[in-house]
């Protein structure tokens, strides 16, 4: 898990909190991402605090470590704690530059763990344990400390998701789904819970729930582009083409060579039987990376889908010069013959043309059952042309077009 994860971390800055019987003032310097919390004590002047030794020590730690002197922050944190053993704000600081900037992954753990058992009711110092095994792959150990957690703060909704992305590494799929749910509940004006359960639902193939889910997420104004995409395939999946169609050109707009959501939206337009935007996206994609094997091929497909059968042939022949042995560019001029043929055979006027055309055909699939991955599909097809041979052929005969299973 990297840390800019988009799940929500627990936050591993430490503050140089300063301790006074009539209230205490945070001190922590502020970064990107952090929230800072001002605690206030009465409306009279506040006495002078006076730090302790370990606390200055800390505080100086604090200081070195924003403006990245990492060396003289961890030489004031070990200070800080050879001056008081039992002050838990150093263990936490050393143990978020050992885990964040040396990545001395055991020291880390070393002294969050130390961190938790000064502190074992605390759910900060349980949550960046967790955090730092979930960092180092230890999720069951990431489990306990986030589960301790929530039973120290059972209402807060970053620990479930936390705890669900810990669950989800281990394939606990119901035991996330359950994290993810209860986060949601604390905060359902957060998308991130939202996404997380859009996300598994998706995996685990539970496409309604994932789609209520990541429609919640666009709600919200928290849909990122991965989302519509994502949102946009869900619609495909369900037949919600008309809403698909939407979400790729909404993502188009902004991101014009988005390869998959164009081939996704090329896609759309050939289930609906509009041949010719399906045709434009190909040519769109393929104008962008004229090389891809993928694309020619789609390319391929959709000029037979429009009755360019030349333009499908050359453009079979371009995807053969880029991926030699193609079968999938074989069987796709084959179609291309097949359908030239039967264009002549329907026609009443070149049976024997119709023939020449099915042969090729043939000599094309031939050469694409040399691909393992198309030999069976290959195969079929060389069935299918004989079985048109012969009805043209019969068809010569008798002067008429008859379909080849015509009992007649």
């Amino acid at each position: 898990m990297k840390l800019n994860s988009p799940l929500v971390r627990v936050s591993l800055l430490i503050a140089a909190a300063v301790a006074a019987l009539s209230g205490c003032v945070g001190s922590m310097p502020e970064e990107e991402g952090q929230t800072l919390m001002t605690i206030r004590g009465s409306e009279e002047a506040a006495p002078a605090v006076v730090l302790t030794p370990a606390e200055k020590a800390a505080q100086n730690a604090s200081e070195f470590y924003r403006v990245r002197e990492i060396g003289k922050a961890i030489e004031n944190y070990e200070k800080a704690i050879d001056l008081d053993p039992e002050y838990v704000e150093p263990y936490l600081g050393l143990g978020r530059i050992y885990l964040v900037e040396t990545q001395e992954f055991d020291k880390s753990l070393e002294m969050y763990e130390a961190a938790r058992n000064l502190a074992p009711d605390d759910a900060y110092t349980r949550t960046s344990l967790a955090y730092a095994h979930s960092v180092m792959g230890n999720y069951q150990e990431s489990v306990n400390e986030y589960v301790a957690a929530v039973q120290l703060k059972p209402d807060d909704g970053d620990i479930f998701l936390n705890l669900g992305y810990a669950y989800e590494k281990m394939t606990m799929d119901l035991a996330a789904l359950n994290a993810y749910r209860r986060a949601f509940e604390l905060a359902p004006a957060d998308p991130r819970s939202a996404q997380q359960l859009a996300h598994l639902y998706y995996r685990c193939g539970l496409y309604d729930q994932s789609i209520a889910a990541y429609e919640k997420v666009r709600a919200y104004g928290g849909a990122s582009s991965y989302t519509l995409k994502t949102l946009g395939f869900l619609y495909m999946k369900v037949g919600r083409l008309d809403d698909a169609e939407t979400l790729f050109l909404t993502v188009l707009e902004k991101e014009p060579g988005d390869f998959g959501s164009r081939a996704n939206l090329a896609s759309v337009y050939r289930s609906t039987g509009e041949y010719a935007k399906a045709l434009a996206q190909y040519e769109a994609l393929v104008e962008t990376q004229p090389n891809n094997p993928d694309f020619l091929g789609a390319l391929a497909d959709a000029y037979n889908d429009v009755g360019r059968f030349d333009s499908a042939i050359g453009t079979a022949q371009r995807m053969l010069q880029v991926s030699q042995g193609n079968g999938s560019a074989y069987v796709t001029w084959a179609k291309a013959l097949e359908k030239k043929g039967t264009n002549l055979a329907e026609q009443g006027s070149d049976f024997d043309g119709a023939v020449v055309l099915y042969g090729q055909a043939i000599r094309q699939l031939e050469q694409a059952r040399m691909d393992s991955n198309w030999k069976s599909h290959a195969n079929r097809e060389i069935e299918r042309q004989n079985l048109l041979i012969e009805a043209a052929q019969m068809a010569k005969l008798r002067g008429i077009w008859d379909d080849p299973d015509s009992k007649d």
